[in-house]
């Protein structure tokens, strides 16, 4: 089978291809998009490209990426002869634009989670100083494991993902320390009212039936447990109702509309 995976730099006045720079650890900013289907449509992309450009200015790289550009650049890169379920990361400097696709590691039943102490700086960007992420990511399989990051006891984020909590078919999520990602932000969105903010304590958790991971890359996915706290998933009624949601929404996207 033909080679879909690609890794593309561009000058960002231009869109003149150069050689490829994944643009780690450089001052800029990244995102991820799924790429699913045939033809392929990608998930969240105008909520992702606004997030993007909008962070971009926050670091005072006032150069945007549009929608028709983005379409523009990418329509010679994929191919609707192919079924995708990739991730398409689009990383951002001052002076270059950089795509990558990667295959997208489908999650698998009784998920993991693994407690560590550190808070990413500059958390409310999406930015490129990614160094620790990268290496808390790389030591784990990240098809049914996943680090959760933490501060003084207190739940932050996952490494790509979003946690939510339930306990007493109420659904929560932390306060704050975390970056707000896309897909967590599609589904405050579809459950308007129903996400409460708390300062969530590692000591506490205990007290909660599900913990649910939101993600670009993951979708949605039911924690089974965190051995380390000796938590285990007790129920998975929020996550199935979640899934559902999602499901429904990934099956209506049309190529077009993306």
């Amino acid at each position: 089978m033909e080679n879909i995976l690609f890794k593309k730099s561009y000058q960002l006045n231009s869109y003149k291809e150069v050689k490829f720079d994944d643009l780690w650890n450089d001052k800029g900013i990244f995102t991820t998009i799924r790429v699913l289907g045939k033809p392929y449509r990608y998930i969240l992309l105008k909520q992702h490209l606004k997030n993007l450009n909008k962070s971009l200015k926050k670091i005072k790289i006032y150069k945007s990426i549009g929608l028709n550009v983005f379409k523009s650049i990418t329509s010679n890169l994929l191919n609707n002869k192919y079924k995708y379920d990739h991730l398409l990361r689009i990383a951002v400097s001052s002076n270059l634009l950089s795509l990558s696709l990667r295959i997208r590691p489908k999650p698998k039943k009784n998920f993991m989670g693994y407690i560590v102490d550190y808070k990413r700086p500059n958390f409310k960007l999406k930015n490129l100083n990614y160094q620790k992420i990268l290496n808390y990511i790389r030591s784990i399989n990240t098809k049914y494991e996943e680090i959760i990051l933490t501060k003084k006891n207190f739940i932050l984020e996952g490494c790509t993902t979003n946690l939510l909590l339930v306990k007493n078919k109420n659904l929560y999520m932390p306060k704050e320390g975390f970056y707000p990602g896309v897909t967590l932000k599609f589904f405050q969105q579809h459950l308007k009212g129903r996400i409460i903010k708390k300062d969530i304590n590692i000591k506490e958790l205990g007290n909660y039936d599900e913990i649910i991971l939101v993600g670009s890359g993951k979708g949605v996915v039911s924690l089974y447990k965190i051995e380390k706290l000796k938590w285990k998933r007790k129920q998975d009624f929020f996550f199935k109702k979640m899934l559902n949601i999602y499901s429904k929404y990934l099956n209506s996207i049309k190529y077009e509309t993306n």
